[in-house]
């Protein structure tokens, strides 16, 4: 990560983000949740939630599950800081030919500090765009910007396709407080 402060334990806003990888990549939920300074990024630790198809988001309990027609969902992890792992299928119903997903990290205070976007597009490009941005938790602004778009079949760096004009925008939460779902998170 950018930050300059060195690493003090508990009461350093930006502790376990030092060592945040700088290239785009795809990033594990763990290794994330390690860099992000989140300990235990086990499922049962996190928040669940999915989106139904009216675009309504709930809680995910042993009593309620996520619907085959919902549109998204969820999973939110909270100790010092927070991380928001979200996926999305653009139209009706989750499904495996166009995924949108992010990896948030998110100071105490609930501002931004780290994303990965991603986003898969098989029919149009049979590509996906990656996009990683790191941010200054003083102004919110983007310090770091990285983008590459990859072959999903090869793995290779391919040129922007010309579908990606159409690709939906990068996750725009630059707070807590701006996700659709904050009022089912916040304690």
């Amino acid at each position: 990560m950018m930050s300059s402060h060195p690493t003090a334990g508990g009461t350093d806003p930006h502790a376990g983000m030092q060592g945040m990888q700088q290239s785009v990549a795809p990033s594990s939920r763990t290794d994330f949740g390690a860099q992000c300074g989140i300990e235990n990024t086990s499922v049962q630790n996190a928040v669940r939630l999915t989106r139904s198809a009216a675009g309504q988001w709930s809680t995910v309990s042993a009593d309620k599950r996520a619907e085959p027609t919902d549109s998204g969902v969820a999973r939110v992890w909270r100790e010092h800081t927070w991380m928001v792992d979200i996926h999305e299928a653009p139209g009706a119903g989750m499904t495996v030919t166009k995924m949108h997903t992010g990896q948030m990290c998110f100071s105490p205070q609930g501002r931004i500090l780290r994303m990965m976007d991603r986003y898969m597009d098989m029919p149009g490009c049979n590509c996906m765009r990656y996009t990683a941005l790191s941010f200054d938790e003083a102004s919110g602004r983007v310090v770091r910007r990285e983008q590459r778009f990859l072959d999903v079949n090869t793995g290779a760096e391919i040129a922007a396709p010309e579908s990606a004009k159409e690709f939906p925008s990068i996750w725009e939460f630059r707070t807590l407080e701006q996700l659709p779902f904050y009022s089912l998170v916040k304690k």
